[in-house]
């Protein structure tokens, strides 16, 4: 038995607008949506091959399973381009760092319209 597919939940505001950023951002591909019983949508999202983001209201959340943590996970995303993928990123959002270096080591972060805030790094 091994583990072959990685689904991370979040939770926002605005289910749409987050799904577009992420799509408009990061490449994200949509791959599903599905209404929910107080009206509202959840929509998943493919990142990688094996790792897709689902992404719920945090009001639905809070009303049908109120013992789960809303708190906006830390992400770092990894990428081989990152010069390239900061020119993207910077396209959708005012809220980005500068590339910072550690030696070989480069990273940015940047905050989403509900500034939710991501790491990139490079590989």
């Amino acid at each position: 038995m091994t583990i072959k597919k990685f689904e991370l939940m979040l939770y926002v505001k605005n289910v749409e607008t987050i799904a577009d950023f992420l799509e408009n951002a990061l490449g994200a591909k949509r791959l599903d949506k599905t209404d929910l019983p107080d009206n509202s949508s959840t929509i998943k999202l493919a990142i990688l091959d094996q790792v897709n983001v689902n992404l719920f209201n945090i009001d639905f959340i809070t009303k049908y399973s109120p013992s789960v943590s809303i708190e906006f996970p830390s992400i770092m995303l990894m990428t081989d381009d990152i010069e390239a993928l900061y020119q993207q990123v910077q396209k959708y959002t005012d809220k980005i760092s500068p590339i910072t270096s550690r030696g070989e080591e480069k990273t940015f972060n940047f905050a989403d319209p509900e500034d939710n805030y991501y790491a990139i790094g490079n590989m």
